[in-house]
């Protein structure tokens, strides 16, 4: 089978986090982050965006190890569409400064033995 993945994906660690919110209105959730990569993160579906399809555009809430959290805009690849399914999303406009520090994230939890 070929690997169709352009980017290596690591999984979080517990002294390593890499968080990611979503909101709809007033109401705010933290994500499962099921893995990470250059370009973007796997999720669990989550009931509150359970109802979004391919390609739709969100906005999600960001934190990773020495940067601030921040939004920015996303694009969901792929769902299972369920709750407690998975989905891929990608980010659309990191700065250089956001890119920099998904990087770094990466590159740690690559040396640390966490690839998927």
């Amino acid at each position: 089978m070929q690997e169709r993945r352009q980017n290596v994906r690591v999984r979080p660690a517990p002294d390593y986090e890499v968080k990611i919110d979503f909101s709809d209105g007033l109401v705010r959730v933290q994500c499962s982050v099921m893995d990470v990569a250059v370009g973007g993160v796997a999720l669990v579906v989550d009931q509150l965006f359970s109802h979004l399809k391919s390609g739709e555009q969100i906005t999600l809430g960001v934190s990773l190890p020495g940067l601030s959290r921040f939004e920015t805009s996303a694009s969901l690849r792929y769902t299972q569409g369920k709750p407690g399914g998975r989905c891929g999303i990608h980010f659309n406009n990191l700065t250089e400064q956001q890119q920099t520090a998904l990087s770094r994230a990466v590159s740690e939890l690559l040396e640390r033995g966490h690839s998927v």
